[in-house]
């Protein structure tokens, strides 16, 4: 049975090796005319750093890695702004309907208590129909 992760064996050259295990640590290795390049993955010129041997990028990337592992531990995450969460068609649908009934509601209650109070002056005003 073969198995499935990478092993290390003469077949892999001194840069392979120290190039693996930097890439598991999150580090990318170039190499450059008489020097090797350490950086982050996606890191900027700002971020990357140079080493004259391989020893040397090997020991500046594991330094790196650590660094960045102490900086994630000790910053706390960015906050993150609220925001609505997105809505089906069906759930905008019955928020709508809602607010629509709400609206008729107000409006026929609007009416309704203009009516009484109308209706309370006028009663007030007016003589009572009935027999004398």
């Amino acid at each position: 049975m073969q198995a499935h992760y990478m092993t290390y064996d003469e077949s892999q050259s001194r840069p392979e090796i120290v190039a693996a295990e930097l890439r598991a640590l999150g580090l990318t290795l170039r190499s450059l005319p008489g020097e090797y390049c350490v950086n982050f993955r996606n890191g900027g010129e700002k971020t990357a750093r140079m080493a004259d041997d391989l020893d040397q990028a090997l020991e500046l990337g594991r330094a790196m890695a650590a660094e960045k592992a102490v900086d994630q531990a000790t910053e706390k995450p960015p906050r993150r702004r609220w925001r609505r969460k997105r809505m089906t068609p069906k759930a905008r649908r019955r928020r709508f309907i809602l607010g629509h009934n709400r609206r008729f509601r107000r409006r026929a209650l609007r009416k309704r208590r203009g009516k009484r109070q109308t209706s309370a002056k006028s009663f007030v005003a007016k003589r009572p129909r009935g027999r004398r």
